[in-house]
């Protein structure tokens, strides 16, 4: 058995516009439980579904064994296979030690039900739509507030599972209102975008970028320490600084300001961490602006 880290529905993506499966591919898509409407995309790395915080797909779940199934691919098809769990695995209502998966099929793991759809068909695609709508902001294609904060909680898991670093940015764009108020809202829109593709430009593998509101972005660096997130957030001001974003008539630049936290075990949740790195986002707004404030009081201004 192969596994691998992020590498389903619960996985950071880079890029956030379209998620259309590969020819071949599948997926599993929750039709019931607290996950609604979350997808597992199939590739060729097993899935272990379970209680575990490094479960492939995580269920939070005291029915769920802590590895409860599998399912991996086998050929042109996929097959499930329980893993000893103690309620069992269900496939469209029967328990099964191992099964070839079909579309359309519905298993169930504890209190949660997924459907298993194979790509290409319309209920793929409607599902897609369903799960746009529900974590993707619809302005930059960004994960939106919520499901940012979903993926960061789940990142955490593994920071605490594992012990490996973990880094916050926060990311606000400068005299924003200025350009609302000056040029409109409408181009205000264009701005934002143009900064959510070179956000998306910068991003690492692993790495999940989130639109949290207005002109605040947020990014989080698994298995990074802060001084290497640190480089990172002024490699990403020094990009934004650097774009011009061409509307109409226009021709406009922008800077941003940037907040770097990390976790640490005095700040377990992800509210303490998110509230680290907004301190150092106004700290780097106090600062002067277009600069970035890093977490134990180092200040980087702009190269001038």
């Amino acid at each position: 058995m192969t596994t691998e880290r992020d590498a389903y529905a619960t996985q950071p993506m880079t890029s956030l516009s379209r998620r259309d499966l590969g020819a071949g591919h599948a997926c599993l898509v929750v039709i019931r439980g607290g996950e609604l409407g979350a997808r597992a995309d199939l590739a060729d790395v097993d899935l272990v579904i379970g209680r575990a915080p490094g479960s492939g797909f995580r269920l939070d779940d005291p029915g769920v064994s802590r590895q409860h199934c599998r399912i991996w691919r086998d050929g042109d098809g996929w097959r499930l296979r329980d893993l000893g769990s103690t309620n069992k695995t269900f496939v469209n209502g029967a328990p099964v030690d191992e099964v070839e998966l079909r579309d359309g099929d519905r298993i169930g793991v504890g209190d949660t039900v997924f459907k298993f759809v194979r790509a290409g068909s319309v209920e793929e695609r409607y599902h897609q739509q369903l799960y746009e709508l529900a974590s993707i902001d619809g302005l930059t294609g960004l994960y939106n507030r919520r499901k940012f904060r979903e993926l960061l909680e789940q990142a955490l898991l593994k920071t605490l599972e594992s012990g490996a670093p973990l880094s916050l940015v926060f990311v606000d764009l400068d005299h924003f209102k200025r350009i609302n108020d000056t040029h409109g809202h409408q181009t205000g829109d264009e701005v934002l975008r143009g900064v959510a593709e070179v956000v998306r430009a910068r991003l690492r593998e692993g790495d999940v970028a989130g639109r949290l509101g207005g002109e605040e972005f947020a990014v989080f660096l698994p298995e990074t320490p802060i001084a290497i997130a640190a480089d990172w957030a002024e490699g990403l001001r020094a990009a934004v600084a650097a774009a011009r974003h061409r509307i109409e008539a226009l021709d406009l630049a922008v800077t941003v300001s940037l907040g770097v936290a990390a976790w640490r075990p005095e700040r377990p949740t992800s509210a303490d961490l998110m509230r680290a790195a907004d301190e150092q986002l106004y700290a780097a707004k106090a600062a002067g602006r277009d600069r970035i404030a890093v977490a134990g009081g180092v200040t980087r201004p702009a190269p001038r």
